[in-house]
């Protein structure tokens, strides 16, 4: 592989990971989240109840749709093809445009990626007062665990070592009709 196309195979796996993000509710919580949020634990001591705001109530559900975002991503880069992944329901716009292309390149080039990267992500960004509602999520994505394969024979292909393996992402998402999507993902070339 020459160095040229060892650079571009980087910029595509970070730009396919960064297309790969977005959706779960919470680092340590999410696996193979749908979405929905999960009942608090009962607690032995007397607490204040507070009252879950619209602002905080939107945030989870973003996370949440950029986790199972992650997921699709993760079983359709696994297989290089978007079907019975769900990948639809969660990316829309951009994103999906960008992830179903990167998926041909994938397909085309005899490859997979397996494995799966490690998020960091947090809304930095919410608007509810405009249709459709708009956020904006920072991630740091590391993508050390996962591996560029040639899918008929398990090898993994070389990448230069200066490449980034953790870099922000910075993700935008909005509703479509009521739901939360995935609409555009930005790798940035800087590390976490």
């Amino acid at each position: 592989m020459s160095i040229s196309q060892a650079s571009g195979t980087n910029r595509w796996l970070r730009r396919t990971v960064v297309a790969a993000m977005t959706l779960g509710v919470a680092v340590t919580g999410a696996g193979c989240g749908d979405g929905k949020d999960k009942k608090p634990e009962a607690s032995t001591s007397p607490t204040v109840t507070r009252s879950v705001g619209p602002q905080a109530s939107a945030k989870a559900e973003v996370l949440g749709v950029y986790r199972s975002y992650w997921d699709a991503q993760v079983r359709a880069y696994a297989k290089a093809s978007p079907i019975g992944t769900g990948l639809e329901k969660y990316a829309f716009d951009k994103a999906l445009g960008k992830a179903e292309s990167e998926l041909v390149a994938l397909k085309l080039n005899g490859n997979v990626i397996k494995g799966e990267p490690k998020l960091s992500p947090k809304v930095t960004a919410v608007s509810l007062d405009e249709s459709p509602k708009k956020a904006t999520i920072t991630d740091c994505v590391d993508v050390t665990d996962w591996r560029l394969l040639k899918e008929k024979t398990g090898a993994e292909v070389k990448l230069p070592k200066e490449r980034l393996t953790r870099f922000v992402t910075t993700i935008s998402a909005r509703t479509v009709g009521d739901k939360w999507m995935i609409v555009e993902t930005q790798q940035q070339d800087r590390t976490c």
